[in-house]
């Protein structure tokens, strides 16, 4: 998909391609079974070969850093673990040759010696070197360290059969590349016709030339020498440097021996005091998810809504609407973004604001909606590189806003086409959301969408099973069944249908729909039921004639603060109500409405929105959507509540449980890894061995906050209780080399 996307780029843009290489392992074991050699090989312009690392402080004897060759008294292991084998190995399942750039080290691995005086190759260890004076890192010197080494005195030996030096003084050995085997090494790579060569780093060469004679970078300098031509210089001879030190190590200090050691008592079983938790018989795990729209705080007078009208309690989820898509990126909507009035806040940070008072409420961000249309999805989705670019955009912008996730409201894909691109589009998004949030080790950014809830546009747009596996909450509009394009009038949101309604019609209910959904291949526990604050409004073309279906001949007159011909606002159909107006339980869709002269409209008050909810908990669903936070009643001038109807609607989820919810808190960074993945969270330093319970021939060893994953030779498992790779008979939970452990 890269390469993909940049030639898309460069085409688009008329500028070179931009160029695509990986850093691969030399390992035997992670070759094989971690890449697709042909292929990988097929998009990457240069393959760079990580020789290096083949041993070091995670095993318990020494071993060169980077052998060009085996040792022959090795074992058949061992003998894998050397550049010549790990490149050639890449060469053999696929990679071509002038694709290949072999990895040089400037630096060494080095080891504290079990004994002084056993210090060849494979000699016992007991842990890493000491810490070099600049790099500070047990068990590693960049190779001006090494010098540093040379120079206070440490013998310098010349392996012949594997092609490197090693030093040691002491008790500290390492083993490391100096000039003599990187041209050793350069020439072999000139002989079998590799591209080049790759070093690992740059900052660890000798770079202010403090070693020998002044010279800088000498181990990148013999690079430059050997493959590109460049002038040579005098080579700089560590064997010779090290027989020319004078060797005075003073003698090792007596050790300290502790004169009192001090012993906390540990406390009694009885000691113990248990604390009886008891679960709160309220407690929900349903979401409520409420939108909020941006244009609601140009309302007029009491109508108008800012972010601090929000109660930060009343829902779990708080989203956004909208922003739009601009240049492949979200981009604010009216100076969203910019800040403004007396606190110099933006919009989003007084939106945000609210996660100060309760940290457990998430806020999301919705993107497109019906402003937008579709056409700004159809441009992002165009190609893989706008895609792309679209997805990686997103993330930095919600993460440096702060928000905890991005709502996807298409509006609304329809066709063969679209339905592929938007099952893409949130499937790189999950994808990408999931990756950034272990690489970055943040919680993982939430991904919902808004859907429809006609079952015309679900089947022409929606790829529903596809993608219930990558969203979290699928928010259906179960609103919007009828209004004021229709001349005849009709409920909002029905939550049944009349006994009286055509086969069409009976399909346009909530009921109807989210079983459509479900039908369709989406999670219960995933679909949020969308309840409105608002109503839709008629003109009667008959006074007399009012119920369900009578004549209309446009909209209801626009409400004094949404101003909008067909909608009120619950609080503007309270008032209403409070006018006169005659108020009408329909028992069968179980909802009301209301009419006064020629205006009518039909809406969810309280009662209604009880049964609801009875109903979405009986039915198992995830929880309920609001459209929108700011149409409820938020100043309680109606009844002196408050959001009566979103209240409502929480106090009817209070003790429901959704049954097969998935932890999809963002707070729980554990939930996006495997329950048996291992985490290496440990001082610097120290190294712990886990078993890798899905493989008993591999294991895990942690070096501080490092994780490798590391095999055991042919024929053997990991045995923890040792810490060595053992037989399988001496393993009580491995049968098999093949197959993972068995579950204690």
């Amino acid at each position: 998909e890269l390469r993909e996307a940049f030639e898309e780029e460069a085409k688009d843009k008329k500028m070179p391609r931009l160029l695509l290489s990986i850093a691969v392992s030399a390992g035997s074991e992670t070759i094989r079974s971690g890449y697709d050699v042909p292929a990988v090989a097929a998009y990457c312009d240069f393959i760079n070969i990580m020789s290096y690392d083949f041993h070091g402080k995670w095993e318990s004897q020494t071993g060169h850093n980077s052998p060009l060759y085996a040792l022959s008294t090795e074992s058949q292991w061992r003998k894998q673990l050397c550049m010549e084998f790990g490149v050639k190995l890449w060469e053999k399942m696929g990679a071509p040759k002038e694709k290949i750039v072999v990895g040089l080290a400037t630096y060494g691995r080095s080891f504290t010696l079990a004994s002084p005086d056993k210090n060849g190759m494979n000699e016992p260890t007991r842990g890493g070197g000491k810490a070099g004076t600049f790099t500070r890192e047990e068990g590693f010197l960049s190779y001006y360290e090494v010098c540093d080494f040379i120079k206070k005195g440490a013998r310098y030996v010349w392996d012949e059969e594997q092609k490197v030096p090693y030093a040691y003084m002491g008790d500290q050995w390492v083993g490391f590349d100096d000039e003599k085997s990187i041209r050793i090494k350069l020439n072999w790579i000139k002989e079998n016709g590799y591209g080049g060569a790759m070093v690992w780093t740059l900052d660890m060469d000798d770079f202010h030339g403090a070693c020998l004679n002044g010279k800088k970078y000498p181990l990148i300098g013999a690079m430059g020498e050997e493959l590109l031509g460049h002038s040579k210089r005098p080579v700089s001879d560590l064997d010779a440097l090290s027989k020319k030190v004078i060797k005075s190590l003073p003698p090792t200090p007596a050790p300290i021996l502790p004169k009192e050691v001090l012993l906390v008592p540990r406390k009694k079983d009885d000691d113990i005091e248990v604390i009886e938790i008891k679960p709160d018989p309220d407690a929900t795990n349903a979401r409520i998810a409420c939108y909020y729209t941006s244009w609601s705080m140009k309302r007029p007078g009491q109508g108008k809504f800012q972010p601090e009208h929000i109660d930060p309690f009343l829902c779990t989820h708080v989203i956004f609407a909208f922003a739009s898509i601009k240049d492949d990126t979200i981009s604010p909507i009216d100076g969203a973004d910019t800040p403004s009035g007396s606190a110099k806040k933006s919009l989003y940070d007084r939106v945000l604001a609210l996660k100060e008072k309760n940290p457990n409420l998430k806020v999301l961000l919705s993107v497109g909606g019906w402003i937008s249309g579709t056409a700004p999805f159809k441009q992002i989705t165009k190609s893989g590189y706008r895609q792309s670019l679209f997805v990686f955009n997103a993330i930095e912008f919600l993460r440096q806003r702060k928000f905890d996730g991005l709502d996807i409201a298409w509006e609304f894909p329809r066709g063969a086409e679209d339905k592929e691109k938007f099952t893409n589009l949130v499937k790189d998004l999950y994808e990408a959301f999931i990756g950034e949030a272990k690489a970055a080790e943040k919680p993982r950014l939430l991904l919902t969408a808004a859907v429809p809830a006609s079952f015309e546009a679900v089947a022409a747009g929606y790829d529903v099973a596809e993608i219930n596996k990558y969203l979290d909450m699928l928010n259906v509009m179960t609103y919007d069944f009828h209004g004021n394009w229709e001349r005849q009038v009709g409920h909002n949101s029905p939550l049944f249908a009349l006994f009286s309604a055509t086969s069409y019609q009976k399909k346009l209910t909530v009921d109807y729909s989210a079983k459509e959904w479900i039908e369709k291949g989406a999670s219960k526990e995933k679909l949020i039921i969308g309840i409105p604050t608002y109503g839709r409004s008629f003109t009667l073309k008959n006074t007399s004639l009012t119920d369900i279906g009578a004549p209309a001949i446009d909209g209801g007159i626009a409400g004094n603060y949404t101003g909008e011909p067909g909608v009120l606002a619950f609080f503007e159909i309270c008032d209403f109500l409070k006018s006169g107006a005659i108020l009408v339980w329909d028992n069968e869709q179980m909802v009301p409405y209301a009419y006064k002269d020629n205006q009518w409209v039909g809406f969810d008050d309280q009662r209604s929105l009880k049964t609801k909810v009875q109903w979405l908990k009986e039915a198992g669903y995830g929880g309920a959507m609001i459209w929108s936070i700011d149409m409820d009643d938020f100043r309680g001038t109606c009844m002196g509540l408050k959001y009566p109807l979103i209240n409502t609607i929480k106090e009817e989820l209070k003790g429901y449980n959704v049954a097969n919810l998935e932890v999809l808190s963002s707070n729980v960074l554990n939930s996006l890894v495997d329950k048996d993945e291992v985490v290496c969270d440990e001082e610097d330093g120290h190294i712990s061995y886990h078993v890798d319970k899905k493989e008993c021939a591999k294991y895990y060893m942690c070096e501080g906050k490092r994780r490798h994953h590391m095999p055991c030779p042919v024929n053997l498992v990991f045995n923890l209780n040792e810490n060595v790779c053992d037989w399988p008979e001496n393993v009580d939970d491995c049968e098999s080399v093949t197959g993972g452990r068995k579950p204690s």
